[in-house]
């Protein structure tokens, strides 16, 4: 295909066309003389010398026409001789189609293709019947202008001629058809191929079907069989031995038929080759291209029925592209819908866990040589753990912490609900039974779901006496600093807000702490807590850790365990909240100072505690409850100096009790340090962000320093908090009155 394509671009298409169809007809015409002579009885020989003489003059004469007719000459300027002929070499350069041609152009190119090996045909046997035709007149000129005509010999070549003509008018048709439909077959598919890509869309055209073609080689064989047969007998009828003549036709005619069986058959495996490929490109849906299309019925039949296949599919390809588009968006604008109501969601969840977090103690002040260390971790934003730690007016501290079941916003709700309870209920009570059994029926009445929550509730004194009570919570741990052993606190108590008959089973109990000694407090988050292999921490690895870290200062100790539980879990998914809660009884040396101090300040006798305080202050210059108290005694002689210097010198020491910085900013206000007073009331709003106190003590010190706008968002806060302070409403309607 090389040679022809280089062919084409040298000379022209057609001319690549016309030079092997050359070649073809000399092949058969060398093949129809054996053919011819094998059938006639008789001495040839001198005819044979004449047809030798003259059949180069004659083919010379028929092919040169044949091959100028095709374009021998358009080089020079001189064209084909046919208009379809011309069409397909000023289109096509080698195997390229020329791209600005007109749509009815393309049509009609592609009809010269279709045709073109009729065409090629046609033209193919008339210049055969001219050369027998040329033949014959030269030999009877020749004979008769040379004295040697007789009527035999003319028999003998019209005879000899006539079977010759008719076999190779027969073969070179068939033949050249062949060739010609299977050169042609990759220009005819890119002419199609264009006009499919136009959208104008016609059935292949087909000439004829592969069962002639298949005919055509039977009679090839039962001729050359014939032929060889007749050689034989011929051989035999003069008792000659000369196999020369048989050997070369043998040879000849098996070579033509395996160079035309060879190419029908590749041509065939071509054509089945590019549509198992065009089926691949219709699966993975890429557009048809053929990239050979023959003539053949069959084969026409089979890639115009893939080709409308592929529109049909390529047409439900688009439909369903396009419902797929519909519904992406469709999808998108949903996506993008739920997006907005996530971060909708997001933003009120945030806001809740913000409140949830600020109901429970951020910063636990230490209380009558009682240190705390508190650790709370929630699952989700909001959890289902909740804690508090509050003085009662008797001197007494509660300290209880709770696990709602379940989480999320459901637990969150119960979990508000029940701090407000429990809040309501000690301030009537400092039993822990009778709080459960109040908590227990508030819940019931206010629930109507299945929620409960777990308590392990205490109430200690200032001797250290403890009361508690357990309502199906984990046991409380008390670490003995004196034996370095474990006691695990417990009674009888169902659920809170599981059933009113609850109420009958609560009990509680009472201990005694010592110096040294250490309670435990925490939720099932810590004890179920598991690991990939589901093994859970347990309450006994946590009892083996407290033995094994017991002399480790309080914060360290809570550290701790907490790390020691995120190494058990490893990877795993932590499943529920973890709360801990860690007290720890602490000698003081001034704490009988300080028990004396404020039996003097319940008295009122502040002249007399400070003196008191003075005293050991020379003793414990650095004790920070001995300066604590003395800024609070001061503050209440409305000593305010002496108050903010005090403060300064305690908080240098302990900057997280909430209670300290309020007493400054409170005294630095009234020395009219508003710049002081804001800094430290600020500072126990960030400790304590619900601390009403110090939001109505901020605002006032806006408002004195002119900040209308920053008081007014303060004084709001105060009324969200406690909407009945009336202090804050009368101020905050006298400043929107001023704007």
């Amino acid at each position: 295909m090389r040679l022809f394509y280089f062919l084409g671009r040298m000379i022209c298409y057609t001319f690549a066309i016309a030079l092997p169809t050359v070649i073809v007809t000399s092949i058969i015409i060398s093949f129809g003389y054996y053919l011819g002579t094998s059938f006639v009885i008789g001495s040839y020989e001198e005819i044979t010398i004449d047809l030798i003489k003259w059949v180069p003059w004659t083919l010379l004469i028929a092919m040169s026409i044949f091959l100028i007719q095709f374009g021998l000459f358009t080089p020079i300027k001189i064209p084909a001789f046919f208009q379809s002929l011309r069409d397909i070499n000023s289109n096509f350069d080698g195997d390229k189609l020329n791209p600005d041609i007109g749509d009815k152009e393309l049509n009609d190119l592609y009809n010269s293709f279709v045709y073109l090996p009729l065409f090629n045909w046609v033209s193919a046997v008339f210049y055969s019947i001219l050369s027998c035709a040329i033949l014959v007149g030269l030999i009877y000129f020749d004979y008769l202008y040379s004295g040697t005509f007789t009527a035999k010999k003319i028999e003998v070549v019209f005879r000899i001629l006539s079977i010759t003509g008719t076999s190779v008018i027969i073969l070179v048709a068939i033949a050249v058809y062949l060739l010609s439909d299977i050169v042609t077959a990759h220009e005819r598919a890119t002419c199609y191929n264009e006009l499919r890509r136009r959208n104008i869309n016609i059935p292949p055209k087909a000439i004829i079907g592969i069962r002639i073609k298949f005919l055509f080689f039977v009679i090839l064989m039962i001729v050359t069989l014939l032929t060889f047969g007749a050689l034989i007998e011929r051989g035999r009828f003069y008792g000659e031995a000369d196999l020369t003549p048989i050997v070369v036709y043998f040879l000849t005619s098996v070579t033509a038929g395996i160079v035309l069986i060879y190419a029908n058959i590749n041509s065939i495996l071509t054509i089945l080759t590019d549509l198992t490929r065009v089926a691949k490109e219709i699966a993975a849906g890429r557009g048809v291209s053929f990239e050979v299309l023959p003539l053949d019925r069959e084969f026409a039949s089979i890639e115009y029925t893939v080709m409308e296949m592929e529109k049909e599919i390529d047409e439900y390809r688009r439909n369903l592209e396009l419902k797929v588009e519909e519904r992406t968006s469709e999808l998108q604008n949903a996506l993008s819908d739920l997006r907005e109501r996530d971060e909708l969601i997001q933003k009120q969840l945030n806001i809740a866990g913000a409140i949830q977090r600020g109901i429970l103690p951020s910063n636990v002040d230490n209380w009558n040589e009682l240190n705390f260390a508190v650790r709370y971790y929630a699952m989700e934003k909001i959890g289902g753990d909740f804690y508090d730690i509050m003085k009662l007016s008797d001197n007494k501290l509660i300290i209880f912490i709770a696990d709602v079941s379940g989480h999320g916003i459901p637990a969150a709700l119960v979990t508000a609900m029940a701090k407000i309870s429990f809040n309501n209920a000690c301030r009537q009570f400092d039993s822990p039974r009778k709080i459960f059994q109040q908590v227990n029926q508030d819940i019931i009445d206010q629930v109507k779901t299945q929620d409960y929550l777990t308590c392990f509730f205490i109430v200690i004194d200032e001797e250290y006496n403890i009361t508690y009570s357990n309502a199906s919570h984990q046991k409380c741990i008390i670490l003995r600093k004196e034996k370095s052993e474990i006691e695990l606190l417990d009674t009888n108590g169902l659920f809170i807000g599981a059933i009113d008959e609850a109420r009958e089973t609560y009990e509680e109990k009472h201990t005694k702490l010592s110096y040294g000694d250490r309670i435990i407090l925490y939720t099932d988050g810590i004890s179920e807590a598991s690991n990939e292999d589901r093994q859970e921490y347990s309450s006994e690895r946590l009892q083996d850790l407290i033995l094994k870290n017991n002399h480790l200062p309080i914060e360290e100790f809570a550290d701790q365990i907490i790390d020691d539980v995120r190494n058990h879990v490893g990877t795993s998914p932590i499943v529920d909240d973890i709360t801990l809660i860690v007290i720890e009884v602490i000698q003081d040396k001034t704490i009988n100072i300080i028990k004396n101090v404020k039996k003097q300040i319940a008295e009122d006798k502040y002249s007399e505690a400070i003196e008191s305080l003075d005293r050991a202050l020379t003793v414990y210059p650095d004790d920070v409850n001995l300066i604590y108290n003395l800024a609070k005694c001061h503050f209440r002689l409305n000593n305010y100096q002496l108050t903010t210097d005090f403060i300064e010198r305690y908080i240098d020491n302990d900057k997280n009790n909430k209670f300290a910085y309020y007493i400054g900013g409170a005294a630095y206000f009234q020395i009219e340090n508003t710049e002081k007073a804001i800094e430290f009331l600020e500072e126990a709003v960030t400790l304590d962000p619900n601390f009403v106190n110090a939001l109505f003590a901020l605002a006032m010190a806006y408002k004195k320093k002119n900040m209308i706008e920053e008081a007014i968002i303060f004084l709001n806060k105060v009324v969200n908090i406690d909407e009945d302070n009336r202090r804050a409403l009368v101020e905050l309607n006298k400043l929107k009155q001023d704007e």
